[in-house]
This record gives structure tokens, sequence and C-alpha cells, in this order.
């Protein structure tokens, strides 16, 4: 007998599945998948009140399927749990230890990338991947490792906003992706926005064709963090748009900046290199040429940020 997919059986099972991989709060040390107890006994069993805690299953990325996790945060430490196979590897963050952090987001699929010292002094670097619907369930842990907000008045806030209205027209996505990343009390001290660069490949039959070099990315410098905004290379663009879905963020407190550069590279492009105190890790930003004037403006604002 063929089966029906349009069932609603079929539909209830297509609903199970997708619920799966939905990640959840865990509410007490008895409702902690049995495969983590042994691990977190210690830390987790005679808490009270008991810790805010999260559940990540293991979901499809786009190349590959992602681990599973069991994520807390106390006393000032990032705790992550790792299942591989039967084994529980424990990662531990102090907070004010963590040097980047990366939220990505492309349709339902979404990431955390923690990078810092752990508690055992060592620099390391986690990904939890989880599905985009529960996102609000991972964004107390983003909040911790990013600014405390400020009390500001409502137009002081406005005015920080409206910085980026000049996107309005160009690059309306990332105006609002830069509104959305700010923290209530940061003050924008500069930005630059780099559309996508294309180079020309070969013409045929009258039309050129061209390869993407770039991607179009926004580096923005507020008072206490740089923040860099970009689309995922592994994303297609959306079909007459010349845009990707979704967007990747980076978070740079400024506290753990040690210097700023431009170099050009043999191209004739510029890039913006950070390089941060902590295990000597760098993040390169490429620009056109067109640009020299603002990331020169962008490299001495964070120089006098960070006492540099």
């Amino acid at each position: 007998m063929s089966s029906n997919v349009e069932s609603p059986l079929a539909e209830l099972t297509g609903a199970k599945q997708t619920m799966a991989s939905w990640a959840r709060i865990i509410e007490s040390y008895k409702n902690i998948p049995e495969i983590y107890k042994d691990s977190c006994k210690a830390l987790l069993q005679d808490r009270s009140p008991f810790p805010y805690v999260v559940f990540a299953p293991a979901i499809s990325d786009y190349k590959q399927r992602t681990t599973e996790k069991l994520l807390c945060e106390m006393d000032g430490i990032f705790h992550v749990w790792e299942r591989s196979g039967k084994q529980i590897v424990l990662t531990a963050f102090p907070l004010n230890t963590v040097y980047s952090l990366e939220v990505g987001s492309v349709l339902l699929f979404s990431w955390l990338t923690v990078s810092g010292l752990t508690s055992e002094g060592v620099s390391g670097s986690t990904t939890i991947s989880f599905n985009t619907a529960t996102q609000r369930f991972l964004a107390p842990f983003i909040r911790q490792m990013r600014p405390v907000p400020e009390i500001v008045s409502e137009t002081e806030w406005q005015k920080e906003l409206a910085k980026f209205d000049h996107l309005s027209s160009s690059e309306f996505k990332f105006m609002n992706y830069a509104r959305e990343s700010l923290v209530r009390g940061d003050k924008v001290i500069c930005s630059i926005m780099q559309p996508k660069i294309r180079k020309h490949i070969f013409t045929l039959f009258g039309q050129r064709f061209y390869r993407t070099m770039v991607l179009s990315h926004l580096a923005l410098l507020t008072n206490r963090e740089v923040i860099f905004i970009g689309e995922d290379e592994r994303t297609g663009e959306i079909k007459g748009r010349g845009e990707r879905y979704g967007g990747v963020w980076q978070y740079v407190p400024l506290r753990n900046i040690a210097s700023v550069d431009i170099t050009e590279t043999e191209n004739g492009f510029l890039t913006l290199s950070i390089k941060l105190i902590i295990a000597g890790q760098q993040l390169d930003k490429i620009f056109e040429a067109s640009n020299k004037k603002e990331l020169e403006e962008f490299q001495k604002k964070l120089a006098q940020s960070v006492g540099g």
C-alpha cells in the first residue's frame, strides 16, 4: 500500500521531527538527559535554585550533522557539555575571557560560536548549533557575553539608531542588522559598509559573467565593541535581489583588542586586521581601495578607543 505524505499522520511525524531539533530549557537536574548526569552532577545536582540550563539537540548543518550540547552559565562561567558518541566533554569559559562571539542565522539554522580562554587557561572555541525557532533560549547566554545595557533616554537611543539611516536605500538589510546588533547604551563611533566585491571573469554572447570575491559586510565600532556583520558564503543569493539569506554577527570586546592595521593586498584591496590580546588571534576583513579614507578613520578611532 502506498504512503500518503499529505495525511495528518505524515504531518504530525514531520512536526515531531522538527520539534526534536528545538533547543529547550531544562528546569531540574532530574530532567537532564541521562548521559549527561554523571558529568554535570557535581555542579548541578544540589544547586538551589536550579540555574538556567539549555539542551541543544544535534541538528543538520549545511554539510554535516552537529553534536548535541548541554549549556549552563554559573558564577560567571559558561559551561558546555558536548556529547561525542557515548562520551561527554566539558569545556568551561569564564565570561571575562571570552574574546570573540559569533552568532549566525540562516533560515531555520542558527549557531553560536564562543571563543576564549577556558578554565584551564588554554585558548578554545565551541560552536552550538540550534533551530532558529528556539533562538530565544540561547539569547540569555549571548546577552551575558556582551556589554550590559545602560539606562539612556529614548531620544539618545534613537539618535544612535539613526546613524544607520544612510543605508536605508542601498543596504536596507544591513541597516536593520546594525540596529539590532546594538546594546542599549552603545555609542556608535563609526562604521564602514562594504558592498559585495565582484570580479569580471568572461563575456559570452554579450553577457558579462562575474565571480563574487568578497561578500557584503559592515564594520561597526562602538564605545564597547567592534562588530562585524556579514553574509554566509555557504548560502546562495536570493533570486532577483543580489543578497543572501540571513547573516553572521561577530562581537569583539574592545578590552581584548591589541592593535589594528591596514595593509594592501596584491589585487589592490585593503585588509583591516584586528589583533587580539588573548591567544594572538587576528580578524581580517577585506575592503575596496575606495574605502581607504574611511578605513583609516576607523583605524584611528579604534586605536584611540583601546588606548593604542
